[in-house]
């Protein structure tokens, strides 16, 4: 959506304000791949209703173009086409841009699952720890983030293949595992149900990975009426209800509370 596009939407929000009494607010989003997928459901409901929470009327809108994490944070920096964004930073912020303090996913996101062949069940249930899993080989590619992540922890990865080469890689032995995230692997499994592959027993891999709103410094005040919509549903049940609404199915059918976590660094 272009900038001329943007600015008759605010008039329009606007003048919709001054008519009705009632404050709206036109929020410009970052597309996503799928607009539709769980995560993104979740974070629309969080939005809207955190806003409403403040008597706003939020009215989410989404640029014709999907964007990487690295345009994103060039456009929020620069107050330019999106007015927020959900990000991760370990470690280190823009620091022209401003955040919420609630975690949107509890850790989740860095949360990450063994796919192994079903042969190999007895051999990952026996590992606890980080040097156990050293001389197995891990697949990923080099352009994902897990990638560096794995490599950062001396595990040893094989990041060049494509993805059928992953599987064909995972299905003939020449790889060990296949870590993904919590969030995706049933679907992937069940994409992959002619292989012999499951999720390895008892054990998930972690690191650092807490999701916020990010905004340009230009946009306090949005981030501030975000920021207290947020406290009061998280004080009445609300956000808390939300997590599990859509992601509690996920806790249950992996029991993720109950596995034993080997803990990664993440130095991005």
């Amino acid at each position: 959506m272009n900038r001329t596009i943007f600015i008759l939407l605010m008039v329009f929000a606007l003048f919709i304000k001054q008519s009705f009494g009632q404050e709206q607010i036109v929020i410009q989003l970052a597309k996503p791949s799928y607009t539709d997928a769980v995560k993104n459901q979740y974070i629309h409901d969080i939005l809207i209703k955190s806003f409403a929470a403040m008597g706003v009327d939020a009215v989410l809108m989404y640029n014709a173009q999907p964007m990487n994490d690295k345009r994103i944070i060039e456009q929020l920096s620069h107050n330019k086409t999106i007015t927020l964004a959900w990000l991760s930073f370990p470690y280190k912020q823009p620091t022209s841009l401003v955040n919420t303090t609630i975690p949107l996913y509890k850790g989740l996101h860095g949360k990450r699952l063994l796919i192994i062949r079903g042969d190999d069940q007895a051999k990952f249930s026996a590992i606890k720890s980080l040097d156990q899993l050293k001389p197995l080989i891990a697949l990923q590619q080099q352009s994902w983030s897990d990638y560096t992540v794995l490599r950062d922890n001396d595990l040893t990865v094989n990041g060049e293949l494509d993805y059928p080469g992953m599987i064909k890689a995972l299905e003939t032995g020449f790889a060990d595992y296949f870590p993904r995230s919590v969030l995706a692997i049933g679907t992937e499994l069940n994409r992959l149900k002619q292989f012999n592959f499951i999720v390895a027993p008892n054990i998930m891999l972690q690191y650092p990975s807490d999701y916020y709103f990010y905004l340009s410094k230009e946009n306090q005040h949005i981030r501030d009426l975000l920021e207290q919509g947020m406290q009061k549903l998280k004080q009445s049940g609300e956000l808390e209800r939300l997590y599990l609404q859509y992601f509690g199915d996920v806790e249950k059918q992996y029991s993720l509370n109950q596995r034993h976590t080997i803990t990664l660094k993440n130095k991005e």
